[in-house]
């Protein structure tokens, strides 16, 4: 069959197509001006058996070619991989959809997963480690309020392993995260806690808490889930509700070691001295040295106390401490300071 469409080396008008081959070519110059067509034709061969079957190979939407598999053939790379996305793509939505998020999040988190799958990330780890890592990274991107201990939840895996494979994709694709703002959890683990129609208020308060700790140096090198917590338990019983450290615990995924910790960090801070009404009409400009500096000083001043206290009494101390008489030897030495 030959048809006017002109070929680009000679700029002939004849181009044959040869429909069993897949291919159109110059009948002219011999350029193959297209090949490897994708036919919907349905052909007919004959086995060895004399029985008739279907010639060709089913193409899934999205798929990049035909499965190359049959007598005498074997299965490609290409078809592994084609599969693996797959697979790492219902994956995703299924997490997706405990999570409660949008068609946009799996989109680009099965981007995220080809890369990942390219750079060969995902040998040696858990394929739903990586998928969840990927949509982790989307949402730390979208600063949504999902964090990596729901996807453990979900997964009933340790949060350690999947933050291993997170902090691993991460520095292989190098990508510039955004740093967690602890105000993005608030609202979410405030309607946990159950305040009623005064949810908004205690948001408020619990974000101004947030924002005067990041001041305060109290925020910085945290984990969000403890400054939450820690804010979200001062704006409670800034309102007068009766929400009890344990509460605070189950709702915000933390240890009690640690929301005490927040709470001391805060208290000896000036804005933990001020009243209600002061902490919502003032705002301190003045902001104290970092937890960890402070703390480090007290160790170090506490360190050269006791040296202090531990070191030798000299003659002349230990006779105005008891109000005894020096030895002789000592007398001499007093005296005489070159014997």
């Amino acid at each position: 069959m030959e048809t006017k469409s002109p070929c680009n080396p000679c700029a002939a008008s004849t181009i044959e197509h040869d429909a069993s081959a897949g291919m159109s070519y110059c009948s002219v110059c011999g350029e193959v001006c297209e090949e490897n067509t994708i036919v919907a034709e349905v052909t007919f061969g004959e086995a060895a058996s004399g029985a008739a079957v279907v010639q060709g190979s089913f193409v899934r939407a999205g798929q990049t070619r035909a499965n190359m598999t049959g007598p005498g053939r074997f299965g490609s790379g290409q078809e592994s991989r084609e599969m693996t996305l797959y697979n790492s793509r219902r994956r995703i939505q299924r997490l997706t959809t405990a999570l409660g998020l949008s068609e946009h999040y799996i989109d680009t988190a099965q981007r995220y997963f080809q890369l990942a799958l390219t750079q060969n990330l995902t040998r040696g780890r858990r394929a739903i480690y990586v998928s969840a890592a990927c949509l982790y990274i989307v949402c730390r991107i979208e600063k949504s309020s999902q964090m990596l201990i729901d996807f453990s939840d979900i997964l009933q895996v340790s949060v350690f392993k999947l933050g291993m494979t997170f902090a691993r994709l991460v520095g292989a694709l190098n990508l510039r995260l955004p740093i967690v703002d602890p105000s993005l959890y608030i609202s979410r683990f405030a309607s946990m806690l159950e305040f009623g129609d005064k949810t908004q208020t205690v948001c408020m308060d619990a974000i101004r808490l947030v924002q005067r700790m990041d001041r305060d140096w109290i925020r910085t090198g945290r984990r969000p889930s403890g400054i939450c917590g820690a804010a979200l338990l001062i704006s409670a019983r800034l309102h007068n509700f009766r929400r009890t450290q344990r509460e605070i615990m189950q709702v915000v995924k933390i240890a009690d070691a640690t929301l005490r910790r927040r709470l001391e960090e805060f208290r000896m801070t000036p804005s933990g001295n001020l009243s209600v009404a002061d902490f919502r009409s003032l705002w301190l400009e003045q902001a104290v040295d970092p937890p960890a500096f402070t703390n480090n000083r007290k160790k170090a001043r506490k360190a050269h106390e006791q040296q202090q206290r531990d070191a030798p009494q000299s003659a002349l101390q230990r006779v105005a401490q008891t109000g005894s008489h020096l030895p002789p030897e000592e007398e001499c030495s007093l005296a005489r300071p070159d014997l």
